[in-house]
């Protein structure tokens, strides 16, 4: 079952930001997610997650 925030328009945000390569790739993802969409540690694990599964998508 998913968690209610990880549904947040933020996390989505913020996995298709990732999945089109908009991080700095030379620093760590959570850190990043964390100051530019506003999430909390858990929500940017989830993003990249899902981030993980639209680029799985695109292939």
């Amino acid at each position: 079952m998913t968690d209610a925030k990880e549904d947040s328009g933020g996390v989505q945000a913020a996995a298709h930001w990732l999945a089109a390569g908009g991080a700095d790739r030379s620093k760590a993802a959570v850190p990043q997610l964390r100051q530019r969409f506003g999430l909390t540690a858990a929500e940017a694990v989830a993003a990249i997650r899902e981030s993980n599964l639209i680029q799985a998508r695109a292939h």
